[in-house]
């Protein structure tokens, strides 16, 4: 999410499906707070460029989906992507887009759940 907002490129062109309705995109919380602390906080995205960006993604979303009121199933190796997957799984999406290739693509699929690349969904999309 965070290079969809910072560079050309296929995470950008995602946002532009989504913004054009050729996808849905279910948000998890735990997205938007890890997206602010790297925008603002490593980024240095003023206040307004955040709000922007928040309102945004709160637009375009279908769904916004809290997270797991459990500790989720310990799957990836990082605790913060196993919380991701267990929104993506809670939420029964069917891709996970990532481009997180230590912990959560290695996974391919995690209970209903495909986990691909933002080029990989450009390409079924092209296919379709």
């Amino acid at each position: 999410m965070v290079s969809a907002f910072i560079a050309d490129g296929p995470p950008s062109r995602i946002l532009e499906e989504v913004i054009d309705a050729r996808l849905e995109l279910v948000l998890p919380q735990p997205v938007m707070v890890e997206l602010e602390r790297i925008l603002t906080g490593k980024l240095g995205f003023k206040p307004e460029r955040w709000r922007a960006a928040e309102e945004l993604l709160g637009d375009l979303a279908v769904e916004l989906i809290p997270a797991p009121t459990i500790p989720p199933e310990a799957v990836t190796g990082d605790p913060d992507d196993d919380l991701i997957l267990a929104c993506a799984v809670q939420a029964e999406v069917d891709v996970l887009v990532s481009g997180d290739r230590r912990h959560l693509l290695p996974l391919r699929k995690h209970r209903g759940v495909r986990v691909i690349t933002p080029q990989a969904l450009l390409a079924e999309l092209r296919g379709a």
